[in-house]
């Protein structure tokens, strides 16, 4: 029996100090920007280091496709970024704004709204990576917003031993990925860069009557208005002029969308001019073609030049 015993408890030492080996070696290795998978959106902005731009924009799938940025840029004669990435609530916009401000800094941020980031868990499939965030738990906002989200991480073992987390995604932080890693920074390979962080590519409009249209829900979920709150705090504690917009819908004005922001006293900027029946300008209900990016860039710089020339900014 005592034989048994040692072999049981060397066994568990050997684990245990594996475990603390790899989870400090993840805790370095994946959030050195080098090892960043810059073909990745949010990993490509946690890359940006030292930058100083006079926009970003930030929100969901509807706000790293609603600009092409260059034209946006040209416009406005500013010099902007895109921080936006698919399938992403407010509470994942808000801990990649918190890192991206601790490298760089902006003097405007247009944060996309709609109801459906209001209500992320039922329009979102993944509304939150936490994965993405996992090697930043020495920010103790990400460590607040995970402990959150994941329960587990709240007790005591995670506190005497953070790495353990690693192992919650290990398909994420797996041996394999490291390597993969390692042969990524071999090949500077930085897409978004070209666009600002805007779409790669031009997309072909869908065939005429081919786009579904569907309803938004009418009620705020209240963890995603909190989070809205947070962004808009955090920004305006950095000294940062928030100005909501919303993306064009294929056939729909979000009036609810607007009688709800009507209570928050930041600018906002609502798509009024643009064509919301010429299905050419979108690939589907919620997200917009390249011709209708170009168009809707065109009709937001309008509305922002006019707020500067207003001098209501």
């Amino acid at each position: 029996m005592s034989r048994f015993l040692i072999k049981s408890a060397l066994a568990g030492f050997l684990f245990i100090s594996f475990m603390l080996c790899y989870g400090a070696f993840c805790d370095y290795f994946f959030s050195q920007k080098r090892y960043l998978d810059l073909s990745e959106k949010k990993q490509w902005v946690l890359a940006q280091e030292g930058e100083t731009y006079d926009y970003a924009v930030l929100g969901s799938s509807r706000a790293y496709g609603a600009f092409d940025m260059n034209l946006l840029d040209s416009l406005t004669g500013m010099n902007g970024i895109n921080i936006a990435s698919n399938g992403s609530g407010f509470k994942d916009n808000y801990l990649l704004l918190s890192l991206f401000l601790k490298s760089n800094k902006i003097d405007k941020l247009f944060l996309q709204v709609d109801m459906a980031s209001l209500n992320s868990k039922t329009s979102f499939s993944n509304e939150f990576h936490a994965f993405t965030f996992m090697p930043y738990w020495d920010e103790e906002v990400v460590r607040e917003v995970l402990k959150e989200e994941i329960p587990f991480l709240k007790n005591s073992v995670s506190s005497i031993i953070p790495q353990w987390r690693f192992f919650y995604f290990n398909k994420y932080f797996s041996p394999k990925e490291v390597i993969r890693r390692v042969q990524l920074s071999k090949i500077y390979k930085d897409s978004y860069s070209q666009t600002k962080g805007g779409i790669l590519g031009q997309e072909t409009a869908p065939k005429k009557g081919e786009i579904k249209t569907y309803s938004l829900p009418e009620t705020v979920n209240s963890e995603d208005w909190s989070y809205l709150i947070k962004i808009l705090t955090k920004a305006e504690d950095a000294g940062i002029k928030v100005i909501f917009f919303t993306a064009p819908r294929y056939l729909d004005h979000q009036e609810k969308l607007k009688t709800l922001l009507s209570s928050l006293p930041n600018r906002k900027i609502f798509p009024d001019d643009f064509n919301y029946s010429d299905q050419n300008l979108f690939q589907d209900q919620g997200h917009l073609s390249y011709g209708g990016r170009k168009i809707f860039s065109i009709n937001f710089s309008a509305s922002f030049n006019s707020l500067i020339n207003s001098k209501s900014l």
